[in-house]
């Protein structure tokens, strides 16, 4: 089993036939380095496995482990823990196969193969859609106080707000009880 920790580049050039692991750590540095990244420190551990064969690779990728991100609630960081698998074939060819996002055509010239873009899609595929804190006590209270004195201003903001709709109701009620 080989560690990289700083690198996610397989060689496939020298890579024998046959299955080949490869442990990553994925680090703040990895998320640091991605100016549009939602994620903003983590450490996640990565399993590769590698499966070389005549025309094409076999990439399994299992991961798990925990990244920050901000509270959709309140807006504070907090620990989101995470866990995923994929698989992903690299295959011999000249022309891009779009219709299968699971195959990626690389040519007899590449001597090796970046992951790190790979990596960090699927570490984002992973995330769940509402990022909030697992309770919400957890949460920054006073910016839930304020979002909680803000919507209650706002409440009865719109129902001093003279609606056109209410009006017209009322003066068609007032010409009835007339």
């Amino acid at each position: 089993m080989k560690n990289e920790e700083h690198t996610f580049t397989i060689p496939l050039a020298g890579l024998p036939f046959g299955h080949t692991d490869y442990q990553y750590v994925i680090n703040d540095s990895f998320f640091e380095d991605r100016d549009y990244s939602e994620v903003k420190k983590g450490v996640v551990n990565l399993h590769l496995g590698v499966e070389k064969m005549e025309t094409m690779f076999i990439l399994t990728m299992n991961f798990g482990g925990k990244v920050v991100l901000q509270c959709d609630r309140c807006g504070d960081d907090y620990e989101q823990a995470i866990e995923g698998s994929a698989e992903i074939y690299l295959k011999y060819g000249a022309d891009k196969n779009d219709e299968d996002e699971d195959v990626i055509i690389i040519t007899k010239n590449d001597s090796d193969f970046d992951l790190s873009d790979l990596i960090y899609e699927y570490i984002i595929l992973s995330l769940p859609i509402h990022r909030t804190h697992d309770d919400e006590s957890l949460c920054n209270q006073e910016v839930l106080a304020k979002l909680h004195n803000y919507s209650q201003i706002e409440a009865v903001a719109e129902e001093d707000e003279e609606n056109p709709w209410k009006q017209m109701m009322k003066d068609l009620k007032d010409k009835i009880d007339k």
